[in-house]
Order: C-alpha cells, then sequence, then structure tokens
C-alpha cells in the first residue's frame, strides 16, 4: 500500500515541481545513526525522491520545504498527527462477456434469452458470471450458417426480424396451429379419380398465379395467432370461389368470421382442426372479408350461426349491411399420389395440405425446401403440423440433379420466403405433405346442386358427426 501511495505522491511533486515534501510518508530523520544536527549542515541530509532532505536545526521554521517529512516528529519530539491513509478505489464486481465488462447485476438480452451479471459460487471458489436462461431460440444463428454453407442443401435460410428474440416453442405454438387428428382424417378414403397420368406428368411445371391470374389470393398473415387451420382453409375456399365463377365472383372470404364463430371444438389462436373448418363452412357458411375483417385474435361471434341452407345473407360484424353468405360442399381427401394431387390443382384449384415442421423452416428463404437432418438432429422433438395451399409444381436442377417441387402458400405474410411462398421437394412425402391433402368444391348457396361437383361415398366425405 505504502508504495502505491508514494507513487501517486510522486507523480504530484512532479507536477508541482517537488515544492513541498512534508506530506511524504516514511522515515528520513529516524534513520540516520545522529537523527539531527544543531548547526546548518548540507550533510545532515537523506536522500528522498531523487533529491535530499534535511534534519538541522534550520528546519525549525515557519517555510521548511527542504527538510525531511519527519523532522518535526525526529527532532522536535512533536506528536505525530495519525490520518487514515487513502483509500484506494475497489474495483466493482463485473463479468467480462463477449469482449466487454457488464457490472454486477446487469442485465443483457441475447436472442430469446436473458442474461444477468452475478455471483456464481462452485467447487469452493466464487466469482462474477453471466447467468443466462436455456431456451431454444426460434431464430438459431449456428443452424442457418450450417444450411447456407452446405451447397447440397438446395435452398437459403434468413434470420427475420418477426422471429429474432422468439423462443422455438413460440414458434411453434403461435405461428403453426393444425391440431392433426391423425385417426380421423385418416378414416377418409381419397377419392377415387380417373384421369390420364401420362398427361399430367407431362406438364413439368403448373403456376395457378400465372395460369389463372388475378384468381390466387395473396399469402396473408396470422401473425403470433395459432390460426394456419382459418387462413388455409378461407384461402383455398377463396380461390376455388373465383376460379368456378371464372372470376365474375372476386369475393374474398372471411378468415376472422371463422376464427371467432368455429367455437365448437376449436381452440381459435391456440389452434383448430381444419375437418371441423370445412364443416363450418358447409354449415354455416362465410362472409366476405370487408364484412368481417381480420383483428388478429379471437372475438366474440357477431355474425348469427343458422344451419339453414336457404339462408343465403348475413348482416355484417358492424351490424349496419347485410352481405352474401358463401358455403362449400364436402370437404374431401385427395389420394396421396403425387399425380393424383397434380390433377386435382390443374382440374378445380389449390388444394389443401398439412406438414409437419422443423426449425429450419421458419427461416426459409428460398430454394426447394426438405427436413433437413441438421434441424431434426437439433431439435428431434421440435416439430408440429401446418396447414397450407399448394397451387402449383415444378423441377429444377440442383448439383446436377433433377428435383421436383411443389409450389406452397403460407400463411406468414409476403416478407416471408419467396413473397410468401416456398417450394418443398414433390413425389417422397416431404415433411409428410402428401400425407393428407383436402379440398372442397364451393357453391355460395346450394353446393349439393353444383353440376361440376364429383359424385363421392360417404367415406370421402367431412360427415355432420365431425361437427
Amino acid at each position: 500500500m505504502q508504495v502505491v501511495i508514494l507513487a501517486v505522491t510522486l507523480l504530484a511533486l512532479g507536477v508541482a515541481g517537488l515544492s513541498d515534501l512534508s506530506d511524504i510518508p516514511g522515515s528520513y530523520c529516524g534513520l540516520r545513526r545522529i537523527p539531527c544536527c544543531t548547526s546548518r549542515e548540507d550533510s545532515c541530509s537523506v536522500p528522498i525522491l531523487g533529491t535530499l532532505c534535511y534534519c538541522d536545526q534550520f528546519c525549525n521554521r515557519a517555510y521548511n520545504d527542504d527538510c525531511c517529512p519527519d523532522y518535526r516528529y525526529v527532532c522536535l519530539n512533536e506528536t505525530r498527527t495519525t490520518t487514515s491513509p487513502p483509500q484506494t478505489i475497489a474495483a466493482k464486481p463485473s463479468c467480462w462477456y463477449q469482449n466487454r465488462y457488464y457490472a454486477e447485476g446487469t442485465g443483457i438480452t441475447i436472442n430469446c434469452n436473458e442474461c444477468k451479471c452475478q455471483q456464481v459460487c462452485r467447487g469452493g471458489g466464487c466469482k462474477h458470471e453471466m447467468v443466462c436462461s436455456q431456451n431454444k431460440c426460434l431464430v438459431d444463428p449456428e443452424l442457418l450458417t450450417s444450411i447456407n454453407q452446405d451447397r447440397f442443401a438446395g435452398y437459403k435460410v434468413a434470420n427475420y426480424t418477426e422471429f429474432w428474440g422468439r423462443t422455438l416453442n413460440e414458434g411453434m405454438a403461435r405461428r403453426l396451429g393444425t391440431l392433426h387428428s391423425r385417426r380421423r382424417a385418416y378414416s377418409m378414403r381419397p377419392i377415387n379419380a380417373h384421369f390420364d397420368r401420362d398427361n399430367v406428368r407431362a406438364r413439368l411445371w403448373y403456376d395457378l398465379r400465372s395460369e389463372r391470374p388475378g384468381m390466387i389470393s395473396q399469402p396473408l398473415d396470422q401473425g403470433w395467432c395459432a390460426a394456419d387451420w382459418v387462413m388455409s382453409t378461407v384461402q383455398v375456399a377463396t380461390d376455388r370461389l373465383m376460379m368456378v365463377s371464372n372470376g365474375e365472383d372476386r369475393t374474398v372470404l372471411s378468415p376472422q368470421h371463422l376464427l371467432s364463430c368455429n367455437e365448437k371444438n376449436q381452440r381459435g389462436c391456440d389452434g383448430g382442426h381444419i375437418s371441423r373448418a370445412w364443416k363450418f363452412i358447409q354449415k354455416f357458411g362465410l362472409v366476405p372479408d370487408e364484412c368481417y375483417p381480420w383483428v388478429g385474435q379471437r372475438t366474440s361471434c357477431t355474425v348469427s350461426k343458422k344451419a339453414d341452407k336457404k339462408r343465403t345473407m348475413a348482416r355484417c360484424a358492424s351490424g349496419n349491411t347485410m352481405r352474401p353468405l358463401h358455403r362449400t360442399g364436402p370437404a374431401y381427401r385427395i389420394s396421396t399420389e403425387p399425380e393424383s394431387i397434380m390433377h386435382e390443382i390443374l382440374t378445380s384449384g389449390p388444394v389443401q395440405a398439412i406438414m409437419r415442421v422443423s426449425q429450419d423452416f421458419f427461416s426459409y428463404r428460398s430454394g426447394v425446401y426438405r427436413c433437413g437432418p441438421l434441424s431434426r438432429n437439433r431439435n428431434p422433438s421440435a416439430n408440429n403440423f401446418h396447414s397450407v395451399r399448394i397451387v402449383g409444381w415444378g423441377e429444377e436442377s440442383q448439383q446436377g440433379r433433377l428435383v421436383k417441387y411443389w409450389i406452397v402458400s403460407n400463411s406468414w405474410g409476403t416478407w416471408w420466403g419467396e413473397n410468401g411462398y416456398f417450394r418443398i421437394v414433390r413425389g417422397v412425402n416431404e415433411c409428410e405433405i402428401e400425407s393428407l391433402v383436402m379440398a372442397s368444391w364451393i357453391n355460395p348457396i346450394v353446393p349439393k346442386k353444383d353440376p361440376s361437383m364429383p359424385k363421392m361415398d360417404s367415406t370421402n366425405m367431412i360427415l355432420n358427426s365431425l361437427s
């Protein structure tokens, strides 16, 4: 401690030109064999800070800037005044984390985890560390880097601002939403469609957006409401209504109507069954979107529910105007054979499919997606089901190999993926996307009398018992 204080004092004296030695601690005159001298003698001195201080009687005066600091105490027997040594400034406890210091108690957010600088004791010792929560984040930078550096992956991923800072559990719980009952869904027997498979296979590319321009609605954004079951169902119905009318009926049906009013055995923004969604539209119908606009959460149902097929009008949510109700026929399941799905799209319009989602899908940016092993290996149990809308197909060459794909509309807005769409490997049931594919014919008034509707037996349809 004395060395530190001495050094500080030396610095101060250097600045002041060594004008006063009285405050320097230590023994000087007291170290001499004969401590004090009765006359003025140059030899009656002691080295101090590169100069000399004196211990003779000339120091007994008011101004004694060259006298040793302890002269008065050693030679004149004055009582030394005890003063506390200067307090050194103790370093505040801190944590060294990511190339900077954080004071004790400081909290920071890193992606989806909260971190705090605090004392940690282990193994008989204590030190300060940055302690962070251990949530799995929806965006994993290491996973994104691994995929983007893999030239055989076939697709690219991106760090979306909308997803940064969210946990993987949040993404699975709020950005999907399909409650998938395999027993109920697979009990529906696929329709037995007769068509020329060679003719369908010959069409290497088909995209309803360009084949039927203006008749395919833009991908919607469900937000942080687990309503993919709403969005995919309503958009397939909307597109098919426009196509069956050859563009004369351009009504955009209301997702909010389905979310708020389809309450029986549905969970709103916590998820729902697509079979029950189709049954609701068949039974009660939907009003146009401008009549019941999307608000992103389940609200009280403001449209009267009456299972009367003769009822073709309903009062809007505002209560001021009446608008047509649009109903569908029974929803039906399409064969898992890729050509059957292609034929359905070619002849009738978009179809609805359910797929299994892994973590990397949230970060999809472009290319032909596949449920890659990197994401599955990191999060083997972190997956769920998602309802989407297939609008076409195509193929491309990747690293010298031919890759066939589906063109699919998501429900996360046009900011995501390829303007709201993604492409996924076709023909191998990638992510189970070909396991359950559904659709329905739509007629605004009496769907069962639509002459273009295919004849189906009861095992093809969602029956009234599935309400």
